[in-house]
């Protein structure tokens, strides 16, 4: 088992009020994904967000969002993997500003990512070294929604079973660019559209349907 996955950090068991009934296909989405210079999340910096909307089984692409945060001093392999320079990162977005457009987004929709608690617990880290008045996001993550499915037929996982683009190429989606943070928010929101339609085919499931999935969790961001 790899170490993320038995991480705990903050969240709430249960779906807030508001989110308990809607049906999955009517939920209001906001993929996310922030490009990280280390897994390692207590000394990883954010490099870059890229966000986009969906609902419905539709992308929103003109709501798509990208920009590089400000960073520098140790980038580890960031500038090879993600192709952003030293000099790219400091003519960056400082990352309070960014922070501040992602909170709108935090109760009126839902989060959708790959591997959440990663990025969840970096976002978090961020927000309370700058202060932030906590806030709390509900998120779909579709790497545990992928573990829940193959836990159903298989007995033994390979390492790379649940990569992005593993679980793509499971649901039969194409092969997507990586290593670039909206590439990847589009990746995954089109990956939680085919596990979604796995799910449920009628698309009449409730939010809440997916909770026994472990893929549905509550976090809570910046200072208490």
């Amino acid at each position: 088992m790899w170490p993320f996955f038995s991480k705990l950090f903050k969240r709430q068991p249960t779906l807030p009020e508001k989110w308990k009934l809607v049906r999955i296909k009517d939920t209001p989405l906001l993929s996310i994904d922030l490009e990280l210079t280390s897994l390692d999340t207590t000394i990883a910096k954010i490099t870059s967000i890229g966000w986009v909307r969906g609902e419905n089984q539709s992308i929103d692409l003109s709501s798509a969002f990208y920009t590089v945060i400000r960073a520098s001093g140790d980038l580890k392999q960031s500038p090879v993997i993600h192709g952003l320079t030293a000099r790219d990162l400091l003519k960056g977005e400082h990352v309070k500003n960014v922070i501040g457009q992602l909170q709108a987004f935090a109760s009126s929709h839902v989060w959708v990512l790959h591997n959440a608690s990663l990025d969840m617990q970096v976002l978090d880290k961020v927000a309370n070294n700058l202060q932030i008045p906590e806030f709390k996001i509900t998120t779909i993550d579709t790497m545990l929604l992928e573990l829940y499915f193959l836990n159903k037929t298989q007995d033994m996982l390979k390492q790379d079973a649940v990569t992005l683009q593993s679980c793509r190429h499971r649901h039969g989606l194409p092969e997507a660019p990586n290593h670039n943070a909206l590439d990847d928010a589009l990746a995954t929101l089109g990956l939680g559209f085919a596990q979604w339609y796995q799910f449920d085919k009628q698309s009449s499931a409730p939010l809440s349907d997916l909770l026994h999935t472990k893929s549905v969790k509550v976090y809570s961001i910046g200072k208490t």
